[in-house]
């Protein structure tokens, strides 16, 4: 059995934290969404650019990860269960702007000489509602379109300082050369819905190992979960017998303990009849 050591307290300095925020969440998924985010990309900008405004336009490049700080010019756009922030830099911005009236997309050129205008918010405006829907409809199980009440609210203020996670997509011209990025952000509750359309009701099997793991790759926790609470009157828990039935609705989220401290909400999910927890969230 491997044996376990205490670090020095500089060694374990420069050990990365554990994101609590990844707890149970299937992080792992990701980069299959991503997949279909980007065909899903690809097919707007040869639509919604290419077609509609005779640009020139090829998607070169995704990639994801944590949204920076520094972002001047994001549009929120709110639906029913989240946000999204789109980001699109003002080089490429004036560039289908410029395709959109007519010209060859040579006025990229006055991006840092002139002062943006109203149009430009306009359009950014525009482009940041259809890629919110397009975000939507990618993060329904099978693709789904969306429903009549799956609207996109356009807000006129930021409701974060950044989002919680960004992809951003490069567009270059037909010879490869890059002409600027788009940056597509998603808040927690965007997020979380994300991760349970990619999860469903579907748990990782258990790996079944004989060896037990290092210390360095395992941390063993008791979690207490209170999944629900419901208050009787006296008189109906003196009239209750063996056999009686108490209708209970189980929520679709419980609180996680360690000790007596709340540390986590964390989703319910029936697996062969059993009740899991999953999708774990920091409440701190």
């Amino acid at each position: 059995m491997p044996k376990s050591r205490i670090l020095a307290p500089a060694d374990g300095a420069r050990l990365p934290p554990v994101a609590t925020a990844t707890l149970g969440r299937p992080f792992h998924l990701l980069p299959v969404y991503l997949r279909t985010l980007q065909q899903a990309l690809a097919d707007f900008v040869q639509r919604e650019l290419n077609a509609r405004y005779h640009a020139r336009f090829v998607l070169s490049q995704l990639v994801a990860g944590d949204a920076p700080q520094e972002a001047p010019r994001r549009t929120w756009h709110r639906w029913g269960g989240g946000a999204f922030a789109v980001h699109i830099e003002r080089r490429l911005l004036l560039q289908i702007l410029d395709y959109r009236y007519g010209g060859n997309g040579s006025s990229a050129g006055t991006a840092d000489s002139s002062r943006e205008t109203e149009t430009e918010h306009r359009l950014a405006r525009l482009l940041g509602n259809r890629l919110s829907q397009l975000l939507l409809a990618s993060m329904q199980r099978g693709g789904h379109a969306l429903a009549a009440g799956d609207g996109i609210d356009n807000l006129s203020f930021a409701l974060r300082d950044k989002p919680s996670w960004e992809a951003v997509l490069t567009l270059a011209d037909h010879s490869g050369v890059a002409q600027g990025r788009i940056a597509l952000g998603l808040d927690d509750d965007s997020v979380g819905y994300l991760l349970q359309q990619l999860a469903g009701d579907r748990l990782p099997e258990a790996v079944a190992s004989s060896e037990p793991l290092p210390f360095t790759e395992q941390l063993r926790l008791r979690l207490r979960a209170q999944l629900l609470e419901k208050r009787l009157p006296l008189g109906e828990v003196l009239d209750l017998q063996v056999g009686s039935v108490l209708p209970i609705r189980l929520p679709p989220q419980t609180d996680v303990y360690v000790g007596r401290k709340r540390l986590f909400a964390a989703s319910v999910v029936d697996r062969g009849g059993k009740l899991c927890l999953t999708s774990f969230q920091d409440v701190e």
